[in-house]
């Protein structure tokens, strides 16, 4: 049975969750990181480290959102210095 591979697309809603009940709105990309890791549980190679990293491939995921303006682009979220702010439309 071949396993699930975390789609970027899939970490928005838990993401706008995680913000949503932080304080202010506000999270930090590490702190995101290890709030969807706990929620999503990932495994397979989205648990692996990349190669020449310390990171895995879900954690580079997670930082592809930022790297992508992925919350900005639909405007559910804005990029801050050292993470992400929800906004009213997240």
């Amino acid at each position: 049975m071949m396993k699930h591979i975390v789609k970027e697309s899939e970490l928005v809603l838990p993401a706008l969750w995680l913000m949503n009940n932080s304080k202010d709105g506000k999270i930090s990309t590490s702190m995101l990181i290890r709030g969807l890791t706990r929620i999503i549980q990932p495994t397979g190679l989205d648990a692996e480290i990349l190669t020449g990293r310390k990171d895995t491939y879900f954690s580079q995921k997670v930082r592809n959102l930022k790297s992508h303006n992925t919350f900005e682009r639909y405007g559910y979220a804005i990029n801050i210095p050292d993470g992400f702010q929800i906004t009213n439309q997240g």
